[in-house]
């Protein structure tokens, strides 16, 4: 056999691992699942402070009915006397009783970033007064919006009636 045709002695060199294209492109898959990871998880974390701070305000309203139906007295929740829905603030006084006389007003702020304010602009009922001893409100169908600086969703607090039931909704009617 002629020596040209003779296989070669060597066997074939085998690389192992990945080379440095195979590695750029792993990289930048998990970049970008991270990145949409990322966005997901913070926007879930924004709902959540904003579900947060509409409970909160819900639960003072309750919280001011009911005190109102077990004591002698009105109770007060007021927002911000400049909170509008082009303009929405993070805090709120509630009052239970003739504040300041019995008892003094409690301030209370909303999460980061979280807003509340009527949301009718023809009658802003920038507070929600229950009278003793049935916890009647002040005026019939109060609605507040609570929203994020962050997030497009809201969620509106609704006085039902004249008893003052406080609903939590995702509408601002119904």
């Amino acid at each position: 056999m002629p020596r040209s045709q003779v296989a070669p002695l060597r066997p074939s060199r085998r690389t192992s691992g990945f080379t440095l294209l195979e590695l750029l492109i792993v990289i930048a898959i998990i970049g970008v699942l991270s990145g949409v990871l990322f966005y997901f998880s913070a926007r879930a974390v924004y709902a959540t402070q904003l579900r947060d701070g509409a409970i909160q305000v819900l639960t003072d309203l309750r919280q001011a009915r009911s005190q109102a139906q077990r004591n002698t007295q009105g109770t007060t929740v007021t927002l911000d006397s400049t909170s509008t829905l082009a303009a929405p603030k993070s805090a709120y006084t509630t009052c239970w009783g003739t504040c300041p006389l019995t008892t003094l007003p409690v301030n209370r702020a909303l999460g980061n970033l979280i807003r509340v304010a009527p949301y009718t602009s023809v009658n802003p009922a920038s507070s929600i007064s229950y009278k003793a001893p049935y916890g009647e409100v002040s005026a019939i169908g109060i609605v507040w919006e609570i929203s994020s600086a962050r997030i497009p969703t809201k969620f509106y607090v609704k006085t039902v009636g004249v008893t003052g039931k406080v609903v939590l909704s995702a509408s601002p009617t119904n």
